[in-house]
């Protein structure tokens, strides 16, 4: 009588690494890429009038121009946006650690001003929300994909731009740079 064959399963071990190779590089293409440029890098933010919909005075409408001498973090977001869940408490640790030095806008694009209200009060957010149901400051900062956080410096010029989850640490680093005294 035969003895049955037994099957190691190495063969296999060839077809999930390729597997695993091609989905590192699909995940490297269609993710959002994670770069502090793009177009409005080095020019002036284009200022925008939004109303303030949560940690403010509600219904009052910020200018982004009004921010002149802040560092400014613009972070377009929607409820909706797993990345964007990922992101608020990153940038609420940032809004809390540098209180006097930077103002942190989560500018809710797309959605009613109440829905964005109350995602911010679950989440325990601290920083300004803000509401762009039309969508114009989400158009004149290209934010087609969230998140995308825009770094406004104290004069009032985008210094870094980034789609997608920024990682904390990127973020402190770009602060530092831009809090860190000019030499004279």
């Amino acid at each position: 009588m035969a003895q049955p064959e037994f099957y190691s399963g190495k063969s296999l071990y060839p077809a999930i690494g390729v597997l695993l190779a091609l989905s590192l590089l699909f995940g490297l293409a269609v993710m959002p890429r994670l770069s502090f440029d793009g177009p409005l890098v080095g020019k002036p933010a284009p200022d925008f009038e939004l109303p303030i919909v949560a940690n403010g005075e509600v219904g009052a409408r910020l200018r982004l121009s009004q921010l002149a001498g802040k560092i400014v973090i613009l972070d377009f977001w929607a409820t909706w946006c797993g990345p964007c869940a990922h992101q608020a408490p990153i940038l609420d640790r940032i809004a809390r650690k540098h209180p006097n030095e930077v103002v942190v806008l989560g500018i809710n694009v797309g959605e009613h001003a109440p829905v964005a209200a109350r995602y911010a009060a679950q989440k325990g957010l601290s920083y300004f929300i803000l509401s762009d149901e039309e969508g114009a400051a989400q158009a004149l900062y290209d934010a087609s994909s969230l998140p995308t956080i825009a770094i406004v410096d104290q004069t009032g010029i985008v210094k870094s731009y980034a789609r997608g989850l920024t990682r904390e640490a990127s973020l402190e680093r770009q602060l530092a740079a831009l809090l860190a005294p000019s030499p004279k």
